[in-house]
Parts: C-alpha cells; structure tokens; sequence
C-alpha cells in the first residue's frame, strides 16, 4: 500500500475487474478517478478460499480508513474480494466490494484458510452449471417470499452473511441471529457470473430490490456458492448493500 489505495488498486484489479460506486462499474477506471481519497486503507485479511482448480477464489476480512497524521479513525468495515488467476498466471482483483461497522471492540483474528474439498467439484462442468442455476432459481423463488429463510435454507454451515452498519455474521447460528428481523420479499436483477474451472466455486452479482411492507429498499448484492461432496450447490456468502438514498435506483 505504499503506493496510495487508488494506484495500488489500479494495478491488482483485472481489466475487467467490477468495483462498485454505487453500482457496478469497472474498478480500474474508478480508482484511475480516485484523486481525492481521504486518507489511508488499511485492511487485514480474517478468511480465504480458493476453487480446487486454483483459478477462483475469494478473501474477506476488516478494513480502517485512517488519516494522514491524525490518531481517530475515519471509518472501519469489512470487505470482500473475489479473485481470479489471469492467462498470465497472475491473480487479479474481479471483484470488490465492502461494508461499513462499528470499531471493533478486539483486534483483527488470525487468517483462516479453508482448503478446497477434494470430493467437490467432480462432476462435468455443464451438469455442475445446470446444477447452481437450479439451486439459483430456488432461492430466487424463495427470496421473493422470505429473504431470511430463504439464505438460512441454502446455507454452508461456515455461511458469511454482510449487510451495511453491521458486524458481518459467521456461521449459521450467528446468521439465524442477524436475519431474524428480514422477512422482506427480494427481487434480483442478476449481473454477471462466474464458476471456477473445478465447479466448486461461483460468485454472481447484481441488484436487488426488497420489499418491507411500508417502503422499498434497493441496492447491490453478492452471493458466493460452493459446491459440496453431493454436487449441491451451497450458499457461502451473501452480502447486501443498500444505495445512498440520494443515489437513482
């Protein structure tokens, strides 16, 4: 990070590689356009996990804004990263995104590297895309009725769940805690996808709309799958942001 966040990211984002502003919109020219960042980012990894064909993965963890020559902070969070191996074997930035929380009340835990299971991600590749469409259409199905049961019903035991002002939820006893008050009715607009090479790993990205009853939330989402042992398609992460309010659907 010597060279400032903007550059930096700049140089580890893929060509392609989706920032988001609020929406989705091609990292590299935005930080390209990022003269006026505030102060310095500062970020430590908690959680990795990389596709069995080490061609996908992803890393979460805690970031804090600090500026220059100044002890208070300007903000913390938690962010997640989506990485992907270029043709040139080097691995690049597809997608980032982050939330906003609290200052934590303890230091960042140590890095936990879930290693890929050797039993997943075995069968042919269009039987394993037929198989997360399918898993995909259910829980779409199922969000428009009931947003937090429908992530409950789908998830990994280890499931990371994100949403804006919030300490992030881990594991499914921790996410049935934070998901408890959403019973909002969601519609997704999917944006792109991608799955790894060993069909045992999958992200998508798109815009969602929810609706509470007495008003309608918009704003972006991330959903992470993993495929288990049986083929099945689980969801590992989800991550909902809502747009500024003075920001256009």
């Amino acid at each position: 990070m010597a060279k400032g966040m903007p550059a930096a990211s700049v140089e580890y984002f893929a060509e392609d590689g989706i920032a988001f502003a609020p929406g989705a919109v091609n990292g590299k020219k935005y930080w390209a356009g990022r003269t006026d960042f505030p102060g310095t980012l500062i970020w430590q990894p908690i959680f990795a996990f990389a596709a069995g064909a080490a061609d996908l993965g992803y890393t979460t963890g805690m970031w804090e804004l600090k500026k220059e020559n100044e002890p208070l902070s300007l903000g913390f969070g938690h962010y997640v990263t989506v990485w992907a191996k270029q043709p040139n074997g080097k691995w690049k930035i597809a997608l980032d995104v982050g939330t906003e929380n609290p200052q934590p009340p303890e230091s960042s835990p140590g890095l936990q590297v879930l290693p890929p299971d050797i039993t997943a991600g075995t069968q042919p590749q269009e039987n394993a895309r037929r198989s997360l469409q399918k898993a995909e259409r259910q829980f779409t199905k199922a969000a428009h009725n009931n947003i937090g049961q429908a992530i409950l019903d789908c998830a990994t035991d280890d499931v990371r769940v994100y949403r804006e002002k919030s300490f992030p939820a881990v594991g499914l006893v921790a996410a049935r805690l934070m998901l408890t008050s959403e019973h909002g009715k969601v519609t997704f607009e999917p944006g792109n996808s991608k799955m790894s090479g060993s069909a045992d790993l999958s992200y998508r990205y798109g815009n969602y709309s929810e609706d509470r009853g007495n008003a309608v939330e918009r704003g972006i989402y991330l959903m992470i799958w993993r495929a288990n042992m049986n083929g099945d398609w689980k969801l590992a992460l989800n991550l909902q942001k809502k747009r500024p309010s003075a920001a256009k659907p």
